[in-house]
């Protein structure tokens, strides 16, 4: 079974992965890669979308709002918007999740800065993370709750293992893994199968239910966007997750 997907590196707009190529349900992602100058129009009709730049500088402009975004930044747009991407005057890169929604709502700025100093610190020892909010469940969304995960060098992040399967799907996309390092991305699924996954920057690994805990190689460490996405009533955007019975 495919859990890992590769973006390419290649200039525009790619659909990495989504209901039609995978086990997810809800949740697609696109990457956006912008040349210096160029610009993509992104469109709208049924879903929203949330934006993560990761390297570079965007301008995002809508018909009524204009944004700035720099690496860690997070914007989200509702449905029925037009957007439109402008790079900066380097190469950049920005993440995108999008899902069908149930309402109309605003755009919603997350200033990385800000947000990280907002921080939540989870986990003890050898699998302390950082997560930064960007999207949060008490933002006014449909189905996506957005952040950043940054763990220790050489440690687990998602510890104790966890799972959310019968309310919300989750995609993690690496970046910012150093090139002589990597990490390992277990997935422990609801029917029993077990995977691990190599990853490096770029690489998205799907979550469609089970645990999902994951560990970095000496010197690196795990950082990855996270997207959930709320499989069915609009309550489950706001479901708990439920640790592994083992390791309590």
């Amino acid at each position: 079974m495919e859990l890992k997907f590769t973006a390419p590196s290649t200039p525009g707009l790619h659909r990495v992965v989504g209901p039609e190529n995978s086990r997810l349900e809800v949740l697609e992602l696109f990457v956006l890669n912008l040349s210096p100058g160029e610009a993509q129009i992104i469109e709208l009709e049924g879903s929203e979308a949330s934006l993560v730049c990761i390297e570079g500088k965007q301008r995002a402009q809508s018909a009524n709002s204009d944004y700035i975004l720099l690496p860690g930044d997070g914007l989200y747009v509702p449905r029925g918007q037009t957007v439109r991407i402008e790079g900066g005057t380097e190469p950049s890169r920005l993440v995108m999740a999008a899902a069908e929604a149930w309402s109309d709502t605003e755009f919603i700025y997350a200033d990385y800065g800000a947000a990280y100093r907002e921080k939540e610190i989870h986990g003890r020892y050898n699998y302390t993370r950082e997560i930064t909010n960007l999207l949060t469940r008490s933002d006014r969304a449909s189905r996506i709750v957005t952040g950043i995960t940054s763990g220790q060098d050489g440690a687990w992040t998602s510890w104790p293992p966890h799972h959310h399967s019968d309310t919300l799907e989750e995609i993690y996309f690496y970046f910012d893994i150093p090139a002589n390092g990597f990490g390992i991305h277990v997935g422990m699924l609801m029917d029993g199968t077990e995977q691990a996954e190599i990853v490096r920057s770029g690489d998205a690994v799907i979550i469609p239910n089970g645990y999902h805990p994951t560990v970095a190689s000496p010197g690196a460490r795990m950082k990855y966007v996270f997207f959930l996405g709320a499989k069915g009533r609009e309550e489950d955007r706001r479901a708990s997750s439920e640790d592994h019975p083992f390791y309590r």
